[in-house]
This record gives C-alpha cells, structure tokens and sequence, in this order.
C-alpha cells in the first residue's frame, strides 16, 4: 500500500492516505493468524502465514497480513510472495472446460489412471472412483480429472488465458502439470480472481487506497472498475460447485454456521504450501473473499499439513469472527 500511494505524491511531500481496511477486520485476522502460528501451526512446522480478506464486489481491501510480526521481518506474503497454489489452481481448470468444452457441474469425467508421457498423476489419496460428476471431482480435488479436464478444454494454453482473464498476472507453465497448479502465484491475485465466480463474473481490481491528501489538497486515485469477465450462468456454476467444496468436499472445516461458504484448498507436494481461498456471504450481496496461505520462507515441508485442515479452519475462525459485518 505504501508504494502504491508513493507513486501519487510529489518528491519529498508530506501526506495523509486513508486505506479501505477495517481496523476491526484487521485486528481479527492479525490475532487469529497469530493464534494459529504460534499454537497448532508450530506444533506442524509452520512458519509463517498471509491473510487478505477483499470485498467481492469492488476489490476493495479490508484486511491484509502478510505475515507473523511485521515489526521483526517486512516481507509482505500477501502481495509480493509467489508460491505454488497447488489444488487452489484447479477452479480455472474447470472453468475453461465450461467455457470451451460446455461442460456442465452433473456432467461425468472419468476419475482412472491417467498417463502423459512420463508422467502419470495420481490422487492425493491414492484412490480412483471411475466416473464421477465434475462437481464431486472439484469438492473432492480430484487431480486424474483434472488433467482430463484441462486436456478437454484445449490443453494447458486454453486454461492459461482464462485465468489471465480473470486476473492471474503471473507467467504459467506451458505443460499439463498445471492442471494440478505447479505455476506460481501471489495470494492477493489468486485471492483477487475467485471473486469472478461470486460477483456475477466481474474482473475485481485489488485496491487499498481509499484517498490522498498532499500539500493542502486531494490527489486523485485510480481505480479501476470491475469488469465483466465471465458469463454469469458459468459464474454460477462455478460458485455451485466451489460450495460444494466445503459442504461435503475437502474444505469442509471451512464452513460457518448459517453462513454460506465457498472456496477451494489446495496443497503442493511434500507439504511445502497450504491454501484456501474462499468467499463468505454477507447477506447484503457481493460478500467477501478471504485468502489464506500457510507455508516456510525456506520452502521446507510442513507436517502433514493441507489445505482443508490449518487454512480452511482458520478461514472458518475469521469467518465466524467477522460475523456479517
């Protein structure tokens, strides 16, 4: 935020700048994440953590953490880390296969061995289900359907440009692998782009800045508005099926009581990332995103830890925290 705001004030002005956080948000994410960290995050080896939480409709950023203590260590991991999403990748998989295949959420994909080449992915769990719809397929992250479902929607290429579309900024791998995320992303981005799949299907623009004042007057700050992206029948679909996720499938330690939730986990290989990236009704239209990564600065293995257990608990701490406000 402070090098976003620099970019607008004369060299050498003092200045007042007025964020979009919510000082009680804030103070929630940073004691929750802390709680975590310091509790049954270091009992599994994590080091460290970044929360951001965005208003669905309008990008705008309500709280943001980017780390334990940034007193003792700067580094922003919401915004400058670039991290394998894992899992959290597969949404766009799906999307495109809605898109260029008109794949449907009842439809069936084939859960069964699957070879490439060399390569021959296989189910976190070990198991294959033989045919199963693309809903259960996503709530259960089930990556043999994945890679399927990225060949059938044109193949690594077609799938890259829909999450560009919607916001992924990064440059992405040009191989099948990505179908199960082995591209690196940053979480605020990520975050930034499922809001497409609970707006309506608009592109959101991340934004913190809420006003500037230099030298006596107001310095006017850009935004750009949201955009529509994606047909909002698809949206629907895709928000459908990520409820789904936490309702029966792999984030179900994401839910909070009378609430709807949706959202995605996702982990990488040796434990190394943690993720769930979710979105929270608020009763009053557009909701909230909240993202969440758990990992090591050195890239060391976590214990065990995925994303439907440490991220998606603590996505349903703040959200029970946060309440409707």
């Amino acid at each position: 935020m402070v090098e976003q705001a620099e970019t607008l004030l004369p060299d050498g002005a003092d200045a007042v700048i007025r964020t979009t956080l919510d000082p009680r948000l804030q103070a929630i994410v940073e004691t929750r994440l802390r709680t975590l960290l310091d509790g049954p995050g270091a009992e599994a080896g994590v080091g460290q953590g970044a929360v951001v939480v965005l208003d669905a409709q309008t990008g705008q950023v309500r709280a943001l953490v980017g780390g334990r203590d940034y007193r003792t260590g700067p580094f922003n991991r919401a915004v400058v880390a670039r991290r394998q999403p894992g899992s959290a990748f597969k949404p766009f998989v799906w999307l495109a296969a809605i898109e260029a295949a008109g794949v449907r959420p009842d439809d069936l994909v084939l859960d069964a061995p699957i070879r490439r080449g060399t390569w021959s992915p296989a189910n976190f769990d070990g198991k294959f289900r033989g045919e199963i719809s693309v809903e259960d397929a996503l709530a259960h992250s089930i990556n043999t359907a994945a890679v399927r479902l990225l060949i059938h929607a044109g193949g690594p290429r077609a799938v890259a440009r829909v999450a560009a579309r919607l916001g992924i900024a990064d440059p992405l791998p040009n191989n099948e692998s990505l179908a199960l995320g082995t591209a690196e992303v940053g979480l605020l981005e990520l975050t930034a782009a499922y809001a497409s799949f609970f707006n309506g299907g608009l592109r959101i623009t991340p934004a913190a800045i809420e006003s500037v004042q230099a030298e006596r007057r107001t310095i006017a700050v850009t935004r750009a508005a949201p955009a529509r992206v994606l047909d909002p029948d698809h949206a629907a679909m895709m928000a459908r099926m990520l409820a789904a996720v936490v309702s029966r499938g792999s984030g179900r330690a994401a839910a909070s009581p009378g609430r709807l939730v949706a959202g995605k986990t996702g982990t990488t290989q040796d434990f190394r990332d943690a993720w769930f990236i979710g979105w929270l009704d608020s009763g009053r239209g557009g909701g909230r995103m909240i993202g969440i990564w758990l990992g090591n600065d050195d890239n060391r293995p976590m214990d065990r830890v995925t994303g439907g257990s440490l991220p998606a608990r603590l996505f349903g701490d703040i959200a029970r925290d946060i309440g409707a406000n």
